[in-house]
């Protein structure tokens, strides 16, 4: 009888009271929501990292929490504290330069600006990224990674630069300060991925995307001369990620992208880079209970003639 009870009982349909069914439903749903669109329950303390420089991109010292203005989808937040930045950051260095080695003495510069505070990893793209050394602040090794930048075969497809930086943003999602510097020189470009798929990816990480790119006349070779198996519409589609990657995403993760037209063996954007970093600040702010987290940020100063760069998106969760 036992048996046959729980053979009926397990045949049967088990009614559950509708407000049971409800509530259920209603945590389900709470539930299935990522938890950047959810409420806070309690107060959620933020940190962010940011530059702040003049009208001379110059780093500008001293700021104090009566400088900054914090918010997130337009609402004001409560500044906590503003304090330099001294957390070791993790800085890769992807170079992506057809084989002709002009970046070598720039990231030796580079490097040289910000040994004690960072761990570097170089890599150099030939057709797909190529890792030269993992992140140390070992001087000896850095130094061999730096002198394989040196001028090698031209890239006969163009770099996968793009790919590098997504590859490499997800190497950085658990550590402290990423940051991510790409050196191109634009030619020859082509992607695989699409730019949200690597957009998302570098906010997830928190890195902060700085670009240099080379302008330079393409010369008449294989490279450069779109092959059969590419249709103008997928030449068009590969090179508006490009763009979007490297054009938008150093804006949203708080960093900068700079045109130049050549190179005289230095490059003082690049070391203007170096000097930003050594001088960031990290804001500590409050979200109110019952707000949103990973709402649209922006950060700015009050004082005159000072420009904030910040992300424009706090780091999602893992």
């Amino acid at each position: 009888m036992l048996i046959k009870r729980m053979l009926l009982h397990s045949y049967y349909p088990v009614k559950i009271p509708t407000a049971f069914a409800l509530c259920v439903a209603t945590a389900l749903v709470l539930t299935a929501q990522p938890a950047a669109q959810r409420a806070t329950a309690v107060p959620v303390v933020q940190t962010v990292y940011v530059s702040a420089v003049d009208r001379k991109q110059v780093p500008v010292s001293g700021l104090t929490p009566a400088d900054f203005v914090v918010k997130e989808g337009g609402d004001v937040r409560e500044i906590i504290k503003v304090e330099p930045a001294t957390t070791p950051m993790h800085v890769a260095i992807i170079v992506d330069d057809s084989g002709t080695g002009i970046f070598r003495v720039p990231v030796a510069n580079f490097v040289n600006q910000l040994l004690g505070r960072a761990q570097f990893a170089i890599k150099h793209v030939i057709g797909q990224a190529v890792k030269l050394v993992d992140y140390t602040s070992d001087v000896e090794q850095l130094r061999n990674a730096v002198m394989r930048l040196g001028v090698r075969a031209e890239t006969p497809d163009g770099g996968r630069v793009v790919e590098a930086v997504f590859d490499t943003a997800k190497e950085l999602r658990t550590v402290d300060r990423p940051v991510i510097i790409v050196l191109t020189d634009t030619h020859a470009e082509y992607s695989s991925l699409p730019a949200h798929h690597v957009l998302d990816e570098l906010q997830t990480s928190g890195a902060l995307l700085q670009v240099i790119a080379v302008a330079r006349v393409a010369s008449l070779n294989p490279s450069s001369v779109p092959t059969p198996k590419d249709k103008p519409a997928d030449l068009l589609e590969h090179q508006l990620d490009i763009n979007r990657v490297l054009g938008d995403g150093p804006k949203q993760s708080g960093g900068r992208r700079v045109e130049i037209g050549g190179l005289g063996g230095s490059i003082p954007e690049l070391q203007g880079f170096a000097m930003e970093l050594k001088e960031q600040y990290l804001i500590t702010y409050l979200v109110p209970a019952g707000e949103r987290l990973n709402q649209k940020l922006g950060v700015s100063s009050k004082r005159r003639g000072v420009t904030v760069r910040a992300p424009q998106r706090a780091a999602k969760s893992n």
